[in-house]
């Protein structure tokens, strides 16, 4: 995986793609699942916590580049 400023350590790559994993699933849980199933709170407070680990790694621009192309 490339960055802006060359390649993406391994860790910095890991929570990247959790990211775009874990925004594909939130969504098949918001088109799916009720407003009160415990999948999606899961899943909202795992997209939460690794937007907050991307920043610090250093990658919240690219992450937040991944979430508005989708």
């Amino acid at each position: 995986m490339h960055g802006r400023s060359g390649r993406y350590d391994e860790l910095q790559a890991l929570f990247l793609m959790r990211l775009v994993r874990l925004t594909k699933l939130r969504d098949q849980l918001q088109a799916k699942a009720p407003k009160a199933d415990r999948r999606r709170k899961l899943v909202e407070a795992a997209f939460h916590s690794t937007l907050l680990d991307c920043a610090t790694l250093g990658v919240e621009a690219e992450a937040h580049a991944l979430l508005e192309s989708d």
